[in-house]
C-alpha cells in the first residue's frame, strides 16, 4: 500500500486496486462499502462581518450547515467544544433547523465538553427538553486534563464537515475560520465510528476509558493514513484521510494527528505555508516543558532550504508564545506574521474578531485542515480532528493563505509592540 505522503503522485487506479486487496482480508460484505464514485469537496470560510476575507469561490459556514441539516434523513451527530448563541444571533437559524428536523423524526445527538458548561449551558437548557435531540457531556479533563476541542458534524454516515468553527454565533459573523464539507460514504462512516466511540465514553465511568485504543474495528475498511478515500476532480484524483488527537482516546485503527501532521512537513521541497491562531512548543495546559514534534519539521525544513511562511493571531502574541515565535523568526528560511482582524462596527465583542483558521499546506500538493491549535495540549490531551488532502483539493488553501499574507490585516512579527504590562 502507498503512503498517503509518497512521491510521485499516485494514481487512482493503484489506489483502488490497493483497496481491492484491503478489502479482500476483511469480513464479507466489508468490500461493499468502499467508496465507487466521485465524492462532493467543498471548501468553507467563515467571513468576519466588515472584513474582505473569504475567497469568493469557498462556501460560508451557517449555509453548509444549514444544507447538511437540510438533506439529513436518519441522524446529525454533533461533536462541539460549547455551544453559544444570544437571543436572535447568527447561529439561530442553525439551532432552529436542528429542532425542526428532530420534530420531523431525524435522530440528533449533541456532544459537549463538561468544562465548558459555562458556555453551553443557556444553548442547552433551551435544547433539553427538544423531541429527538439528545445532549451528553464529554470530562476530558478528567480523563487527560484537556477538554473536548473538536468541531465536526456528520450526517447519516456520509456527510461530514470538519473545521476551526466552534457551535457559536461569533465563528459564523465575527472569525475568520476555514473548514471542510466532504459527503463520502466511507469518510463518513469513519466520522460515525469516531462520534459513537466519543459519545460511548461520555456514559462510562472513568475507569472504562483507558481501553479506548483497543476497541475492535470497525465491519468496514476506515479511512485512514494507508487507506485514504479517492476523490477524482478533473486532471487528476486527491486523496483525502481523518486524523484524530490524542493517542490516550483514539481507537488504534484510526490515524493520529501529531505524527501525520510532521510527516507531511518533512515532505516539503518548497514552500510551507501555516495559518493558525497559536503556535508553540512550550508546553500548555499541563506539564512544562519543550514539544518538538512540529517545532522540529519546521525548523528542519527551514534548514533544507524550504521557504517557510506563518500566519498566527494576535492573540498568539503573549508571554513566552511570544518568544517562541521570536525564535522562529530569526531562522533563514522562516518569516512570521500576525493577523489583526478590525474591531466590529458596533464595537467590541469579547472573544471574536480574530483569526481562527489552523490549516497548512506545502508545495501547493499536500494539505491540513484541523481543529485545534498547534501545541502540545491540542495533539496530546484534548479531543481533536483533521484532515489531510493531497492532490489538486488542497490548492484553495494556497489561495486563502497567500490573499491573507498580502491583505490588510497581515505584519510582520517584527512590527509588533507588546503592551507595557503583557511582560512579552
Amino acid at each position: 500500500m502507498h503512503s498517503f505522503f509518497a512521491r510521485p503522485h499516485v494514481h487512482a487506479r493503484s489506489l483502488a486496486l490497493g483497496f481491492a486487496l484491503l478489502a479482500s482480508l476483511l469480513p464479507l460484505g466489508s468490500a461493499a462499502k468502499t467508496p465507487v464514485t466521485p465524492a462532493p469537496f467543498t471548501w468553507v470560510e467563515s467571513v468576519p462581518e466588515g472584513t474582505n476575507y473569504g475567497l469568493p469561490d469557498t462556501a460560508r459556514t451557517a449555509p453548509t450547515w444549514l444544507s447538511m441539516i437540510h438533506d439529513a434523513k436518519d441522524h446529525i451527530d454533533i461533536a462541539a467544544f460549547y455551544l453559544s448563541n444570544p437571543p436572535g444571533g447568527a447561529l439561530a437559524p442553525v439551532i432552529d433547523a436542528l429542532v425542526a428536523r428532530a420534530k420531523q423524526g431525524i435522530k440528533v445527538n449533541l456532544l459537549v465538553d463538561s468544562s465548558f458548561m459555562h458556555e453551553s449551558q443557556p444553548a442547552i437548557d433551551a435544547l433539553k427538553d427538544a423531541q429527538g435531540i439528545t445532549i451528553r457531556q464529554m470530562p476530558v479533563k478528567d480523563i487527560t486534563g484537556g477538554v473536548l476541542h473538536v468541531k465536526f458534524m456528520e450526517v447519516d454516515g456520509r456527510d461530514v464537515f470538519v473545521g476551526s468553527q466552534n457551535w457559536d454565533w461569533r465563528a459564523i459573523q465575527h472569525i475568520h475560520e476555514v473548514g471542510v464539507r466532504i459527503t463520502e460514504p466511507r469518510m463518513g462512516a469513519t466520522f460515525q465510528a469516531e462520534f459513537e466511540h466519543l459519545w460511548a465514553l461520555a456514559a462510562k465511568p472513568s475507569d472504562a476509558r483507558i481501553a479506548a485504543p483497543r476497541v475492535p474495528p470497525p465491519a468496514f475498511v476506515p479511512a485512514t493514513e494507508l487507506a485514504p478515500v479517492v476523490i477524482n476532480t478533473g486532471d487528476a484524483p486527491s486523496t483525502v484521510f481523518p486524523a484524530f488527537s490524542p493517542a490516550a482516546m483514539q481507537p488504534a485503527w484510526l490515524t493520529t494527528e501529531a505524527p501525520a501532521l510532521a510527516k507531511m512537513l518533512d515532505q516539503a521541497h518548497d514552500r510551507i505555508r501555516i495559518q493558525v491562531m497559536t503556535l508553540s512548543a512550550l508546553k500548555d495546559f499541563g506539564p512544562k516543558g519543550y514539544w518538538g514534534t512540529l517545532d522540529l519539521a519546521i525548523r528542519a525544513a527551514a534548514a533544507r532550504g524550504v521557504k517557510v511562511q506563518i500566519i498566527v493571531a494576535d492573540w498568539a502574541l503573549r508571554g513566552n508564545d511570544l518568544a517562541y515565535l521570536r525564535s522562529l523568526a530569526v531562522m533563514p528560511g522562516i518569516e512570521v506574521r500576525y493577523s489583526t482582524v478590525p474591531q466590529a462596527a458596533s464595537g467590541p465583542i469579547p472573544y471574536a474578531r480574530v483569526e481562527h483558521a489552523k490549516y497548512a499546506i506545502v508545495d501547493d500538493e499536500l494539505g491540513f485542515v484541523g481543529t485545534g491549535n498547534w501545541s502540545w495540549s491540542y495533539f496530546e490531551s484534548t479531543v481533536d480532528a483533521s484532515l489531510f488532502i493531497h492532490g489538486p483539493l488542497a490548492k484553495p488553501l494556497g489561495r486563502i493563505f497567500d490573499t491573507d499574507w498580502s491583505g490588510p490585516y497581515v505584519k510582520p512579527l517584527s512590527a509588533f509592540v507588546p503592551p507595557a504590562n503583557t511582560g512579552g
